[in-house]
C-alpha cells in the first residue's frame, strides 16, 4: 500500500494473537480501517434481498422491492430526504420531429438546447 501523507511506523492494534503475542499494523491500515468502518445502514439492509430471480415476475418483485423495501428502511433509520417536487417538473412540452429524408432526426430539443447554451455561457 502506498501513501503521501504517512510513514512506516508500525502501531498497536490493542489486539493479542493465538499465542499472547500483540499485533502491530501500519499506522496507514488502521487508519484506512477507521474510516471505512461506517457501512450505510440502508445499504446493509437492502442487500440482503436480492430481487433478480429466474422467475416470470422479475419486474413485480423489483417494483415491490423499491417501494417497500427503501421506504422502509428510510422511516426505520429516520433518513428523511425532502424531495423538491418542482425539480421533476419538466421545464417544456416534447415536440415531434419532422423526418428529413425518411429519417428521423434523433437530436435535443430546442429547450433542451437554450438550457445546455445557458449553462456553457
Amino acid at each position: 500500500m502506498l501513501s503521501t501523507c504517512h510513514g512506516d511506523q508500525f502501531q498497536n492494534t490493542g489486539k493479542t494473537d493465538r499465542k499472547g503475542n500483540t499485533i502491530t499494523k501500519p499506522k496507514m491500515i488502521l487508519d484506512y480501517n477507521n474510516t471505512k468502518q461506517g457501512i450505510d445502514v440502508s445499504d446493509q439492509l437492502s442487500s440482503y434481498y436480492n430481487p433478480q430471480r429466474k422467475s416470470l415476475v422479475w419486474y413485480k418483485k423489483v417494483a415491490m422491492e423499491l417501494l417497500f423495501g427503501i421506504t422502509v428502511v428510510n422511516k426505520v433509520t429516520d433518513k428523511s430526504e425532502s424531495v423538491n417536487i418542482q425539480k421533476n417538473i419538466s421545464t417544456h412540452f416534447l415536440e415531434q420531429f419532422d423526418r428529413q429524408n425518411g429519417k428521423i432526426q434523433r437530436k435535443r430539443c430546442h429547450g433542451c438546447y437554450s438550457s445546455l447554451r445557458e449553462m456553457d455561457s
